[in-house]
């Protein structure tokens, strides 16, 4: 072919090895030279001529930061793929860590062995259906992981029938190149074929063919002697020799010469292309044509004439210069100021047309941004700077994430505080997860952490000290984070808190001033990260609710915003509560978040479907599925510590689901969840074992548990109660029976939904038949069958009827049986029954009520009277005094501003069900009211200033109204004839029409 001019020697060595391939094994060739000698031309040929007899796969290294590690292996991967198709692939049984690389998989980054090894066990299985070619290009641009995996697959594959052929620049490769110690050993391996320049009759037919005619002999002499026979420069030569030009203009070197050439072409041309070059080696017509203001039909056509110079050439949806190097020198024309403007103009054109973004991977969208220094708006090269590490993140690069981080903290200006300030969390968190490898970067870590707490409080703004206080780590320093929480607190709110507050309870009323300002500012930002925050500190009895709200709420504002990346987690956290809540509309959700996770590009949230329905399978008694979930998901997990320890723990819960003896408990998992994490799980395994003694050496060594409110909060009472009933701890039995009975009808769910433990009416009936209240067992019993059986949960629903049949004591009929309508407490029971139903409810104050009010049909009750019966006409009394009026007026005001604050709280907690909530915010109210009195005295004005008349009102209402809702869950008829009959307010009555029943009470 025309195309090996003068190459006879070094192409029959290269066609000797890959003859020996087809036959009998293979190995690795070296092909080296300088730049523009023909190493590339030489290697497509020969695999162009055995393309028939083998499975042939090239790749090119790119001299860029947006390459990825192992990237000319992924150029491999992908070509193998596309030859081979689907079923054939298939057939090789690709490896996991083969998928990761390949960008399918889970997200997680494999380990270096396991994906080399990977790699390599495909290939062999590849090579013994057909011998395979591997072609990698400019191995002088390549990354270090590229290479090692190279010299890898060499080492392990010499007698296969895979021949690995490399290209590079051997003059390029001294002692100071950053790959020269790599390259040694494969070049001690190697075949090596070194191209030297062609002699003047290589380089007379190369100009023919170039330029379809070839000069005299002596300009052939002394386009050999001026360019050393470089097949490039003698191309270049040759057409400036066509063109009528001087063939010394090629006397200099490459790139001098490359730059003579580019000064012959037309105008249009040359400034099209300088411009082009700034794109990179591939480059987007319509990108040029909105930086550079012209019209897109004319750079088409400037770019479509230079193809014509093969400098360039045209693909489906792009332009490809032919030689980096024709880029390189083009780029070089340009000063430092000239070329900083241009790639300014690259962002500013993808900033004014967003749909030009999507033919860009953000890397190299932020690497123009930084390109650009300071001739691009520093917030827009912060913004796509940001933007790239975040995509790092999701990739599971860490190093790109700290890398783009690092240089968007530089690039913002001093006036960009709030921006800094984030940064510097985010690079924090970066490099405090790298530390695991170098602990150099530990310290780093502090310190960015210390430097964004001291920015933030320094700015005044109590926002983003908020963020900063609570984004940084929770369990070091703690004194200082109280500290800037209650100033932060007192800057949203206007008064300290109460000194007396423990962290995590300061945390959280934060957080919801920080949702207030928010929503007053009416910043979807601040608002989702507020709502983002309060969420993760809101788990445990009583939190489903208003976490509900809050997924709700994040939901509505990601699709506001169309943050794709708030929508996936309001979804997937989204089925989580509806679960927690005993709705069996979360499998509907399930779906939901499935399918945005399967239309997102991030294999993050995709691999997060398989653990989600494992968590389901395990629910739902299909145990093999969901270990098969599991084991596809470990076999992906590579070497992240927090994913291993995740899958490990749903390993610990596959086995306490089946009713087996746990695995072992990892003490690591206390690195990824908490020191006492491990002695919890290790506690409810020896329980399981019968092992009461090692539990109770757990519990001693857990003392009070995670703090309230945390993720684990369900799993610790699961601990407890099995421990308490063990134990025959009827103290400890009493008060799990009280704390759960308030929110009966919700799931056992910790650990953001990866750990379920059945619904708290089977764990009320285990509690209730240890403490010998049979009925009432009974009564939780069949409400957890019911609830079970609702979520399709068949083997709590198996536990529940199963213990309820152990029961030694049978509850004897009740009038449930009756025509009549009753309305009874027997214990901690109540027995309703109306139009021949009934139902058995746990004791709450608000039936209390009602029992109260149906005893005295037509009769108002006063809502003082309601509030707390048991309290006495002292209390009474006390409630129906109103506040004083001697203060003055601004005094009056903030106690009435505080006051109407706390009474918004308690109405919300109170409407969510968040009885413990609503009690800590009342009796703050409460003291303020005391310390009222007794500093003005007693006054008799109604609904004044701390009107507690006024707060029994509400309080009674909003009990009555909730306790209508619960009847209205399990009997709607009863639920609605208590609606329509009852009324609230400062005085409540019950006021049935004429066919109303006759209560037994």
């Amino acid at each position: 072919m025309t195309f090996l001019i003068g190459r006879d020697h070094p192409a029959a060595a290269l066609r000797s090895a890959v003859e020996r391939t087809v036959s009998s094994h293979g190995g690795l060739v070296l092909v080296t030279g300088e730049a523009g000698i023909g190493k590339s031309t030489l290697v497509t040929d020969i695999a162009a001529r055995f393309r028939g007899e083998l499975t042939v796969a090239f790749a090119t290294s790119w001299e860029s930061e947006a390459v990825p590690d192992h990237w000319l292996w992924v150029q491999v991967l992908r070509s193998l793929r596309a030859q081979l198709g689907d079923e054939t692939w298939q057939a090789l049984h690709p490896a996991p860590a083969v998928d990761a690389l390949l960008g399918r998989g889970d997200g997680a980054t494999p380990a270096q062995f396991e994906l080399y090894d990977a790699l390599t066990q495909l290939l062999i299985a590849a090579s013994q259906r057909t011998p395979v070619l591997v072609v990698l290009d400019d191995l002088h641009f390549a990354d270090p992981g590229s290479l090692e995996l190279l010299k890898f697959a060499s080492q392990h594959t010499w007698f296969e029938r895979i021949l690995f052929v490399g290209t590079y620049r051997d003059s390029e490769i001294d002692p100071g190149h950053r790959l020269r110690a790599r390259m040694l050993p494969l070049v001690a391996k190697a075949v090596m074929i070194s191209l030297e320049g062609l002699d003047e009759r290589g380089v007379t037919e190369l100009c023919r063919t170039t330029v379809g005619d070839a000069p005299d002999p002596a300009t052939v002499a002394e386009i050999t002697r001026r360019t050393g026979g470089n097949p490039f420069f003698v191309e270049q030569t040759a057409q400036l020799w066509a063109s009528g030009q001087r063939v010394d203009a090629t006397t200099a070197g490459m790139r001098d010469a490359l730059q003579r050439r580019i000064d012959q072409l037309p105008e249009p041309i040359a400034r099209m292309l300088t411009l082009a070059s700034v794109g990179g080696r591939e480059f987007h017509a319509g990108v040029m044509a909105q930086a550079s203001g012209l019209e897109l039909h004319r750079i088409e056509t400037a770019l479509d004439a230079a193809c014509q110079t093969r400098l360039v050439r045209r693909e489906a949806d792009r332009y490809v210069f032919v030689h980096d190097l024709v880029r390189e020198t083009l780029y070089n024309t340009m000063s430092s100021e000239e070329a900083a403007h241009h790639h300014g103009c690259v962002v500013r054109a993808l900033v004014a047309d967003e749909s030009l973004q999507k033919l860009m991977l953000s890397t190299e969208i932020a690497h123009h941004a930084w390109l650009a220094g300071d001739d691009l708006d520093p917030e827009i090269a912060v913004d796509f700077l940001t933007r790239a590490a975040r995509d790092s993140q999701g990739c599971l690069s860490v190093a790109g994430a700290e890398k783009y981080f690092r240089r968007a903290l530089e690039r913002c200006t001093p006036a960009m505080v709030r921006e800094r300030v984030k940064l510097r969390l985010d690079l924090a968190g970066a490099v405090t997860w790298l530390s695991r490898a170098d602990q150099r970067l530990g310290e780093e870590g502090r310190v960015l952490y210390d430097k964004a707490l001291l920015e933030a409080e320094d700015s005044g703004d109590p926002m983003l000290l908020t963020r900063a206080a609570v984004e940084v780590p929770q369990d070091t320093r703690v004194d200082e984070l109280v500290r800037l929480k209650t100033l932060a607190y007192t800057q949203l709110a206007g008064e300290a808190p109460d000194p007396e507050l423990p962290h995590d309870d300061l945390t959280r009323r934060l957080l919801y001033a920080y949702m207030l300002a928010a929503r007053a500012a009416d910043s979807d930002d601040d608002l989702s990260f507020g709502l983002w925050a309060a969420h993760a500190v809101n788990w445990g009895p009583g939190t489903a609710a208003e976490r509900q709200a809050i997924v709700e709420e994040l939901a509505e504002i990601s699709a506001r915003t169309g943050d794709m990346e708030m929508r996936l987690y309001a979804a997937s956290l989204g089925w989580v509560v509806l679960l927690e809540r005993g709705d069996p509309a979360f499998l509907a959700q399930l779906e939901r978040f499935c399918a945005l996770a399967e239309a997102s590009d991030s294999e993050r949230w995709r691999s997060g479907m398989g653990v989600d329905r494992a968590v389901i399978d395990m629910l739902q008694g299909r145990f093999e599925d969901a270990e098969a979930r599991l084991a596809e998901a470990t076999a992906v997990a590579g070497d992240d510590p927090m994913y291993l320890h995740m899958l490990e723990h749903l390993q610990w819960e596959l086995s306490i689901a089946r009713g087996a003896l746990p695995t072992t408990v990892s003490k690591g998992w206390g690195e990824a969840f908490g020191a006492w994490h491990p002695d919890l799980l290790s506690g409810i395994s020896a329980l399981r074992r019968g092992d009461l003694a090692g539990a109770r050496a757990v519990r001693a060594r857990l003392g009070e548990g995670p703090a309230p409110r945390s993720p684990w909060e369900y799993l610790w009472i699961r601990f407890e109660a099995e421990l308490a009933i063990a134990e025959a701890d009827t103290e400890t039995v009493a008060r799990l029976r009280e704390r759960l009975g308030t929110v009966e009808g919700e799931w056992l769910v910790a650990l953001w939904g990866t750990s379920v433990h059945g619904p708290v009416s089977h764990w009320l009936g285990l509690l209730a038949a240890a403490a010998g209240d049979t009925a009432a067992a009974r009564v939780h019993f069949a409400n957890a069958v019911e609830q079970s059986e609702r979520l399709g949960a068949h083997p709590w629903a198996e536990a529940a009827r199963k213990a309820e049949a152990e029961l030694v004591t049978a509850t004897p009929a009740t009038e449930s049986e009756s025509t009549g309508a009753l309305f009874r407490r027997e214990g901690a029971t109540w027995t309703l029954h109306y139009e021949g139903r009934s139902v058995h409810l746990p004791h709450t104050k608000g039936l209390a009520d009602l029992h109260r009010l149906l005893r005295q049909p037509g009769v108002d009750v006063a809502a003082v009277d309601l509030l707390d019966p048991e309290g006495g006409e002292a209390v009474t009394a006390d409630a129906r005094l109103g506040g004083d009026d001697l203060l003055d007026a601004e005094a009056r005001a903030r106690y009435r501003d505080h006051l109407e604050a706390l009474d918004e709280q308690i109405d919300t907690a109170a409407a969510l069900g968040d009885d413990a909530r609503a009690a800590r915010l009342d009796a703050e109210r409460q003291a303020l009211i005391e310390q009222l009195k007794a500093a003005t005295g007693l006054g008799g004005r109604s609904r004044r200033l701390g009107d507690n008349a006024e707060r029994a009102r509400k309080s009674v209402t909003n009990r009555i109204r909730n306790t209508l809702k619960k009847i209205e869950a399990v009997h709607p008829a009863l639920a609605e004839h208590l609606d329509g009959a009852v009324a609230t307010g400062s005085a409540c009555v019950y006021r049935p029409d004429s066919e109303a029943p006759h209560w037994d009470l």
